[in-house]
């Protein structure tokens, strides 16, 4: 079907998409659908491609929030547009819109908006969009290329052609899905638990027994996840056998799980499970690239909501920061990050503004931020400071003196809660709060030497 544009070397054009200037942007499709897609594309267009889809899908989210909320959800959605991104250069290459039958990627987003109770008509509303972004971006780089109007008009009319067909394969596979799901008991006890967390008004025993879980006693809710490109249709039973696992390792009650995709899962545990979860630290999940966010323990229908959200919060810090924490993240050991990020661009201005130099992503700078940070918290103490960072004193005064030199003021005159909580914000986020590139003038300011460098403890930042 569709055949080549009249009279248009297609292939020419579209073998010499490249990716715009900038970071390259992280795949998130699967590797078979890249592999793929690079064999008979090449490189340089899937790399367009990839950055299309990471546009496209940004836009749906700021338009449809229902396909956000969680980073989660927001990489399944980046996962299956990239997907079908690919899938669309692939069917301008070959003139065939046949290659656009829904793949992996695309499937596994499906299942997981039914099961979020998310709309058809939403569904349909974010492929629109995605049309939208894609048709604007292959026609620029048409016009760029000064090809005739018509290869403009065919190229508009084989995206249209290419998205008809995609969203009537993706709502038939909506509906099957839909009419499964509603036959099965997991449906019932989703809609239960989101009844729950509503808040609407319930009668928490009738509920307790149609879950099998205990709402009036104390709970620790969680959220696991698997990191994309880990995520895969497959790794729902693989969740679901470590979670089994995981609750005879506890000796508790078995936990209430809702999914909400095909590599996430919400979790309460019920009873004195904490330590026990703490203590999963040193032991991960055997579940490949799983990761966990503990919300707390809470007592009630009201804590079976706020142990929640708090593990939703300590998710989205765990999926902010990446490996720099550990692949268990305790709301309690990151609460602070977490509200001070609840806007991530408020919170990039605030570390850089209270850091100034100091918030630049390089080595020395990480050094000066850590003995800041230690200096700080033992009340501006010169020898313990030392000995809890293993270091000689006069090392420590250098330090204190350069970074009061870049910060331009004493450390006696400026804020210390405010400093603290962006130095803690740094050190948990790293590079996604600071400043990659620093304006001349700080730079000049770093290359001063500062008075008083102690000779026998040579320093190079």
């Amino acid at each position: 079907m569709g055949g080549t544009f009249p009279g248009t070397p297609v292939t020419r054009w579209l073998l010499e998409l490249t990716p715009p200037e900038g970071e390259p942007v992280e795949p998130l499709s699967d590797a078979p659908t890249r592999t793929l897609a690079a064999a008979e594309l090449g490189p340089g267009p899937v790399a367009w491609g990839v950055a299309t889809a990471r546009r496209a899908a940004d836009h749906i989210i700021v338009i449809l929030p229902a396909f956000g909320g969680d980073l989660a959800a927001e990489q399944l959605l980046r996962r299956a547009v990239e997907s079908t991104t690919l899938a669309m250069l692939r069917a301008f290459l070959h003139g065939d819109i046949e290659a656009l039958w829904p793949g992996a990627e695309p499937a596994d987003a499906t299942v997981s908006y039914v099961r979020r109770g998310i709309p058809l008509d939403l569904v349909l509303r974010g492929i629109h969009l995605c049309q939208e972004i894609i048709t604007r971006d292959v026609l620029a780089e048409i016009e760029h290329r000064s090809l005739p109007v018509t290869d403009a008009q065919a190229a508009n009319e084989l995206l249209f052609r290419c998205f008809d067909l995609f969203g009537s394969n993706i709502a038939a596979r909506y509906s099957l899905e839909a009419q499964r799901w509603s036959r099965s008991t997991a449906a019932l006890r989703a809609e239960l638990i989101g009844n729950v967390l509503s808040g609407s008004a319930l009668d928490a025993k009738q509920v307790s027994a149609a879950l099998g879980y205990p709402l009036d006693g104390e709970h620790v809710a969680s959220v696991v996840w698997l990191d994309a490109p880990y995520a895969h249709s497959g790794a729902e039973d693989e969740l679901e056998a470590a979670l089994d696992r995981l609750d005879r390792r506890l000796g508790g009650p078995a936990s209430l799980r809702r999914w909400t995709g095909p590599s996430t899962v919400h979790i309460w545990h019920a009873g004195g499970v904490y330590k026990g979860l703490r203590s999963l630290a040193e032991s991960p999940l055997p579940a490949r690239r799983a990761r966990m966010a503990l919300g707390g323990r809470a007592r009630g229908v009201a804590g079976f909501r706020s142990s929640h959200a708090r593990a939703l919060h300590a998710a989205r810090v765990a999926a902010l920061a990446g490996p720099r924490l550990d692949w268990l993240c305790d709301y309690e050991d990151v609460e602070l990050v977490a509200l001070v990020t609840g806007d991530l661009e408020f919170a990039r201005s605030f570390v850089r503004r209270m850091l100034g130099p100091l918030a630049e992503d390089s080595p020395r700078a990480s050094e000066l931020r850590d003995t800041l940070a230690e200096y700080l918290e033992v009340q501006r103490s010169v020898a313990q400071t030392a000995r809890h960072l293993h270091t000689h004193r006069n090392t420590v005064v250098y330090r204190v003196k350069k970074i009061e030199t870049l910060l331009g003021k004493e450390l006696s005159a400026l804020p210390r809660v405010e400093l603290q909580v962006a130095l803690r914000t740094a050190a948990v986020l790293g590079e996604v709060v600071l400043d990659n590139e620093i304006d001349k003038e700080e730079r000049w300011r770093w290359s001063q030497p500062i008075p008083g460098r102690p000779p026998a403890f040579p320093e190079t930042g």
